[in-house]
C-alpha cells in the first residue's frame, strides 16, 4: 500500500465545551446542561447539530466563545453549518427566550 494511502496515526482529537440554553437544554445530559466532549479535529456546527440532534428550525443562536455563528438571523440571516471548531472552544446551542408577560420586547 503507497504510505499515502496508510495511516500511521489516529486521527487529531481536539477537546470543546458544548452547552445547551434555553429551550435546547432538553438535549443535553448534563444536570448542568454543558459537558466537555472530544471530537475529530474537522468537526463543524453541522456535526454537532447532528450529534445532538437539535432541530435547525428550534436553534436561535450559536456562539463559537461567545461570537454569534448566526448574524442576521433576524433579517434573513443563516447559520454557518460548516464553521470549524478549534480545540478549547465553547460552542454555545440556544433555543429562542421566551417572552416574560408585561415586558415589551427590543426592536431587532
Amino acid at each position: 500500500m503507497p504510505a499515502a494511502l496508510r495511516s500511521t496515526s489516529p486521527a487529531e482529537m481536539i477537546a470543546i465545551e458544548v452547552r445547551f440554553v434555553s429551550s435546547l437544554t432538553k438535549f443535553s445530559d448534563s444536570p448542568r446542561f454543558a459537558e466537555r466532549i472530544e471530537v475529530v479535529a474537522e468537526t463543524t456546527i453541522g456535526d454537532l447539530i447532528t450529534r445532538y440532534g437539535l432541530p435547525i428550525d428550534e436553534i436561535a443562536r450559536v456562539l463559537c466563545n461567545g461570537r454569534d455563528l448566526n448574524p442576521g438571523t433576524y433579517t434573513g440571516g443563516n447559520l454557518d453549518l460548516g464553521a470549524s471548531i478549534s480545540d478549547g472552544d465553547v460552542i454555545t446551542f440556544s433555543g429562542p427566550a421566551p417572552a416574560i408577560p408585561g415586558l415589551r420586547s427590543a426592536a431587532v
